[in-house]
């Protein structure tokens, strides 16, 4: 659900197949890429784009806003069944556009995130490090009276 229930969210889960395509796009990350056992690329899918295509118009960023959210449960989800997840986007070193084109999205959606997931024994995600949070709960709240 979301504010004007365009439902805007997108999901391609991607095989083997797509994978190789990807690699065959970025070869210098064919080791990492290979070593990540499951891949899901989300999407958003809006009527609301502004006058150039882009998502900056108030309700392609609620539908934008949308997408953020069902990315964050499908982690917490994961999570949840102790699977292990990474939100990608520019260190992939692959446009969006050829994302897209593997992925077999439509024409006009736009690339909101590829969200790498699986077993912490599983290849690369095995070995990711996590990083140290910089803020705390502390740092970014604020409570008024």
């Amino acid at each position: 659900p979301n504010h004007f229930l365009s439902e805007p969210t997108r999901m391609y889960h991607l095989g083997d197949e797509a994978v190789k395509k990807l690699i065959a796009l970025n070869d210098a990350k064919a080791k990492m890429f290979t070593g990540i056992p499951g891949w899901m690329v989300f999407t958003c899918k809006t009527e609301h784009l502004d006058e150039s295509g882009n998502i900056s118009a108030k309700l392609a960023l609620e539908d934008h806003a949308t997408v953020s959210c069902a990315i964050q449960n499908f982690m917490q989800s994961l999570a949840e069944d102790g699977i292990g997840s990474k939100w990608m986007t520019g260190a992939l070193g692959l446009s969006p556009d050829d994302i897209l084109g593997v992925a077999g999205a439509e024409e006009g959606e736009k690339m909101v995130a590829v969200v790498w997931y699986g077993y912490g024994d599983q290849g690369e995600l095995g070995e990711m490090k996590i990083p140290k949070r910089k803020l705390s709960v502390d740092d970014i709240l604020t409570k008024t009276p």
